[in-house]
């Protein structure tokens, strides 16, 4: 039996206007938040940093320039919200802080498909769900971005209620440099 051969998205497939008239939250500014909101900037991308008051990273991301707001005040001023914390809390700070704030036509985003897949998180259907995984840290995602390459990843589609979220996810792997070398589809498994 013959195996069809995936398409792998490049730039020069992916148009990332798409995503710079919206505006990206990045929850959490770890290794990957971190990189991905500053890849984004670079992008033209419009981003803020939601964080709990409390997080040590609200100086750091103040340093970067970059605009820090709540968790609750990120999700209900964003198109795009996407959750770049440990696993390991993220179903809690998703119940509390994220899901009573959505509203139609937004974007959730994940990296990786665990609570997704698992349904520790269970999003409302009048949303989009996404992922855009980068197959490599944040810190190396951040340093081939800068030097003008990138590194591959996998996007998927988990839920696509404004019928256009392929696009919009595509063009957020453009934004962070993942199309530089390319990207495929997956899913959330």
């Amino acid at each position: 039996k013959l195996m069809k051969l995936q398409k792998i998205y490049k730039d020069k497939d992916v148009d990332i206007v798409l995503i710079q008239d919206k505006c990206v939250a990045i929850i959490g500014y770890g290794n990957q938040g971190r990189a991905q909101a500053l890849n984004l900037r670079d992008s033209g991308v419009d981003v803020r940093i939601g964080l709990r008051e409390e997080s040590a990273r609200r100086h750091e991301a103040g340093v970067d320039g970059l605009i820090c707001l709540s968790i609750k005040e990120a999700v209900r001023n964003c198109d795009i919200i996407s959750v770049l914390i440990p696993d390991q809390v993220m179903g809690d700070v998703y119940k509390v802080e994220i899901d009573p704030y959505l509203k139609g036509g937004q974007t959730l985003l994940f990296s990786h498909g665990y609570n997704i897949h698992y349904r520790v998180i269970q999003p409302p259907e009048f949303i989009n769900v996404v992922m855009a995984a980068p197959s490599g840290a944040g810190t190396e995602l951040r340093k081939r971005y800068t030097d003008g390459s990138g590194i591959p990843g996998l996007f998927a589609v988990h839920q696509d209620c404004s019928c256009d979220s392929e696009k919009i996810v595509l063009a957020y792997c453009k934004a962070i440099g993942l199309t530089r070398m390319g990207v495929f589809e997956s899913t959330f498994k």
